[in-house]
This record gives structure tokens, C-alpha cells and sequence, in this order.
């Protein structure tokens, strides 16, 4: 399994897969996740608090940058990452890592109470990472990790990794994709709005292609008939997001940051044809992820900005009207919008 940083993370059930903030996988991390179609309400995203990004939480604000507030409270050496608005904006969905126990997935009301743990704490082997909603605001998708590893030149790979649906209270669980032993990390899926379709990030392990490329793929809601819509050398991922029309599919590509190629913000649709560049940045700029506005003409996306670190921007849909909504000294990315 690698990390958006580019180095390679062993995960294994003897240290409980909690190795991120150990290991600085945290440091780019930067997942967006599905968007509901409704009005723009606030941005929810991750801001770490501290330079040495060992610690995240949840903040939300408005979409002109006012209104900020901190909505998780993690303990010390603790990120919460990846948050997701439920479809009605009553509720967010985020992981949390440590490195002394695996990642788990929370919800958290946005005004910072009712937070719930749904991973189960009997689950001690495995790793859940990445949830999102489904459009009916009842059951969340995330990617579970767990068994032994196996070792190669620079990294590790795990046994098992799962695309798990559950319902809010932790239960009800449904394997719906499961990669091959060894073989690939299935991340970041997302269902379409219409709950027909997910779409989810195959990264091919190096015991499958040593370049360990990643692809988009869409598949039904039951996991069935996947179809690889990018193809492997744009090395796309980072958390696509389904436009709220279900028409089209938001990503970036060359994700790794070791690339030598720019990362561009491109939507293609679902089955895999019109790809679309959104953004055209100049070598060595920094973009992390996006996600679609709830009224599908704006998107909002993490790139370089006070300082150098990471901060939330929006822009119009055909990559104009570029504007700064957060401006901290501190790494602000990971953004979701959500409905009104």
C-alpha cells in the first residue's frame, strides 16, 4: 500500500495497521468524497495542527472562507481525515488514524457532537479507511485492509483489501469487492448519486505490475462488471468524485507525488470516454483533491497557497474563476462541499 507522499507503508495485523503518523503517511493525504446534488452549503476539510502534520481535524467553513470552526477533537498524534457529507448535511463521515491503533471510521454531527465510532473495536486486525455515504444517507462504503503482508524492495503489500458497505450503526456488513490476494489496494469508492454505480481507485501492487499503477474503475452497486474508465499510465485516483448529475467523474491524475509529470485536475464520464483536463498548471505546482459543488458548477480542491502548504480553493467547473477559501499558516486539503 503506498501513500500519497510516494513511499511505500508495510501494514501488517501485528501493529494493527496504525502506522500513519509513524510513517508520515498523513503528510499528503488528501482524499475527496462523493457529492450530494442539492444547494452549496459549507465546505467541510482536514487542517493539520501542527507543522510536522502528526495531527488533523475535521473543520467546516463557508465557501467565501467565513464561518470556520474545528469540528473533531483528536487526541495528540491522532488525524481524522478524509471527511464526507451525509446527503441532507445533517452528519459527516471521516477516518481516524494513530499510530498506536489501525484506522476507523467515525461520524460526527457538523457541530462537533454525537461522534460515534463505527468501527468495531473487536475488529483489531483490520484497517478501515476512506468512508462514504451512499445516496441514502443510511449506509457508508469504506475500504477494509487486514491479513499479513508481503515484503518487496521498498515496500510492503497486504493480503486482503475489501470495499465494505455498512450501516450507520456499524452493522449490516457486505463485502461487495474484493481485490485479489497481494494483488491491489481497492480504494476511495464512491456510489453515484442515483446509488446505481460506484466508482473506486485500483492500484495494482508491485506483485501485479512493479510500477504499482492506479486506475479508476466504475462498477454496479453490487460490485459486479468492472470496467477500468482511465487508463494506467495517467496513474489517476486521489478520491473521484461523481458530479451531481451522475454524468461525469472528477479526479487527479499522475497522483504519486514522485512523478515527474504535473497532476491535473481531468473529469471523464463513467464509461470511460470525453476525458477532460480541468486544470492546466505549470511543473512542480502542488494540487491535491477535489470535489464537485452540490449544484455541480463550482469545484473545490487543495493546492499550494499561504506559504507554500495547502489551502481550500474553488473554481468554476471549466477551471475560471479561481478563489482562496482558506489562508492558514497550517495545511489545509481533503475538501468535500456540502449541501445547503
Amino acid at each position: 500500500m503506498k501513500s500519497k507522499s510516494g513511499r511505500s507503508v508495510g501494514i501488517t495485523a501485528a501493529t494493527l495497521l496504525g502506522v500513519l503518523a509513524a510513517t508520515g503517511i498523513g503528510a499528503l493525504v488528501s482524499d475527496a468524497t462523493a457529492t450530494s446534488p442539492g444547494d452549496n452549503g459549507r465546505i467541510a476539510f482536514r487542517r493539520y495542527l501542527d507543522a510536522d502534520r502528526s495531527r488533523g481535524a475535521i473543520f467546516v467553513a463557508n465557501a467565501d472562507g467565513t464561518g470556520a470552526r474545528q469540528v473533531s477533537r483528536p487526541p495528540r498524534g491522532t488525524i481524522d481525515d478524509f471527511p464526507d457529507w451525509s446527503p441532507n448535511g445533517s452528519l459527516l463521515v471521516f477516518q481516524r488514524c494513530s499510530g498506536s491503533a489501525p484506522c476507523a471510521v467515525f461520524t460526527i454531527r457538523p457541530d462537533g457532537r454525537r461522534l460515534k465510532r463505527l468501527s468495531s473495536t473487536a475488529e483489531l486486525l483490520s484497517h478501515e479507511n476512506g468512508p462514504s455515504f451512499l445516496p441514502d444517507g443510511q449506509r457508508i462504503v469504506f475500504t477494509r485492509a487486514s491479513g499479513g503482508v508481503r515484503s518487496y524492495p521498498g515496500g510492503d503489500q497486504v493480503k486482503h483489501s475489501d470495499l465494505v458497505v455498512m450501516d450507520l450503526n456499524g452493522k449490516n456488513r457486505r463485502v461487495i469487492l474484493r481485490a485479489p490476494l497481494y494483488q491491489a489496494d481497492y480504494e476511495h469508492s464512491m456510489f453515484a448519486p442515483n446509488g446505481a454505480r460506484l466508482v473506486y481507485e485500483h492500484r495494482r501492487s508491485h506483485f501485479a505490475d512493479r510500477q504499482t499503477r492506479r486506475a479508476l474503475v466504475v462498477a454496479t452497486a453490487a460490485g459486479r462488471r468492472p470496467q477500468r474508465i482511465t487508463p494506467w499510465n495517467l496513474n489517476a485516483g486521489d478520491g473521484a468524485d461523481w458530479s451531481p448529475d451522475g454524468s461525469r467523474i472528477l479526479f487527479r491524475s499522475h497522483e504519486d507525488e514522485d512523478e515527474r509529470t504535473q497532476s491535473q485536475l481531468m473529469t471523464v464520464r463513467p464509461d470511460g470516454t470525453d476525458l477532460r483536463k480541468v486544470t492546466d498548471l505549470p511543473e512542480g505546482t502542488l494540487l491535491l483533491s477535489a470535489s464537485f459543488s452540490p449544484d455541480g458548477n463550482r469545484i473545490v480542491y487543495g493546492a499550494a497557497g499561504t506559504n507554500g502548504n495547502a489551502d481550500v480553493f474553488v473554481m468554476r467547473v471549466d477551471g475560471s474563476d479561481v478563489r482562496q477559501v482558506t489562508q492558514t499558516a497550517l495545511w489545509d486539503s481533503a475538501p468535500d462541499w456540502g449541501p445547503k
